[in-house]
């Protein structure tokens, strides 16, 4: 399968969720976060504000606020081709950039490899934990260098498509987790 028509599939699995599948999914990947930082001790992480077609992340970024755990929120950089992450809390305000994003107003932003992890949006991923994304190559781009935070993906269980086609420069992640199963590269064979 190819990026475009895996995009197309997965935007079909979006529009038939129900309210209640979104609920349940919120809560498993809420869950997921809490344990999962208290284990690793981390307290860098990077997330992102969800849109409609992605994971919803508002609980999570909620969570995240009320800890003691640092929240940084990506933005586009000043020559558009990558992301920073700004150190945000509940006072950040917020305005939308060139694709209609929410984007936080700060300057304190983060060098990448002091990020304990990053949670990633997507649109599918692999049986190679390789992410397609939204076709803006953000998250390719700004971390194709970098390997040191670990990178979380949020998915539905119809976003994995074992036999996705992607390239190398696709942003790896380490872990993602969805309703029905976890998927962590270190139990890929």
């Amino acid at each position: 399968m190819n990026k475009t028509e895996a995009r197309n599939l997965i935007s079909k699995g979006f529009k038939s969720l129900s309210a209640s599948s979104k609920s349940y999914q919120e809560k498993i990947h809420l869950d997921f976060i809490k344990d999962h930082l208290e284990k690793k001790n981390f307290f860098n992480v990077a997330s992102y504000i969800s849109l409609p077609h992605e994971v919803s992340t508002e609980k999570i970024n909620e969570f995240l606020f009320d800890s003691k755990i640092f929240l940084y929120l990506p933005k586009i950089s000043p020559n558009g081709n990558k992301l920073e992450f700004v150190l945000c809390n509940k006072k950040t305000r917020f305005r939308k950039n060139s694709l209609n994003i929410l984007e936080p107003i700060g300057e304190e932003t983060i060098q990448l490899e002091e990020l304990n992890v990053v949670i990633v949006p997507l649109r599918a991923f692999n049986k190679k934990l390789q992410r397609l994304g939204f076709g803006g190559g953000f998250y390719d781009k700004t971390f194709s260098k970098i390997t040191s935070p670990e990178f979380v993906g949020l998915a539905y269980e119809f976003q994995y498509l074992k036999k996705l086609k992607l390239e190398d420069f696709d942003l790896k992640l380490d872990t993602v987790i969805t309703d029905k199963q976890l998927f962590k590269k270190s139990l890929i064979t």
